[in-house]
């Protein structure tokens, strides 16, 4: 039987708090056990908004698929169609035990995110 638990939580931007009419938000509550394996959804909420944020969402999930000996974090997307507009660049660990309480996750805009790559080096260690 489902043992429905909740967390409450506030999505904030770390620059521009703008989102586009078509915005869609998605937050999801996940398993990161798994040090060397992509995380395990155990619950997602997508909700289509727009205009400023913070934005506050309710995620239901449930206890029952909840290990103790597990590790657990938020995660929190905002797209627009297929581009991604924000999303959280840092663990937002929880204790799903301790759900009732309030959690914020921060968003940093994707453009604003600084990439670091390489230009391949001349010499013997390239790639052909």
């Amino acid at each position: 039987m489902a043992q429905l638990k909740w967390f409450d939580v506030e999505i904030v931007s770390s620059g521009s708090n703008q989102l586009p009419p078509s915005g869609l938000v998605e937050l999801s509550l996940e398993d990161v056990s798994l040090a060397d394996a992509p995380s395990v959804s155990i619950a997602k909420l997508q909700l289509r908004c727009g205009g400023v944020m913070p934005i506050n969402m309710q995620l239901p999930f449930d206890m029952s698929q909840i290990s103790p000996a597990h590790s657990y974090a938020l995660a929190a997307r905002i797209q627009a169609g297929d581009t991604l507009l924000y999303i959280n660049t840092q663990a937002h660990f929880v204790e799903p035990n301790t759900a009732l309480t309030a959690q914020r996750v921060t968003v940093d805009k994707v453009q604003d995110i600084e990439i670091c790559v390489q230009p391949p080096r001349e010499g013997n260690d390239r790639m052909d």
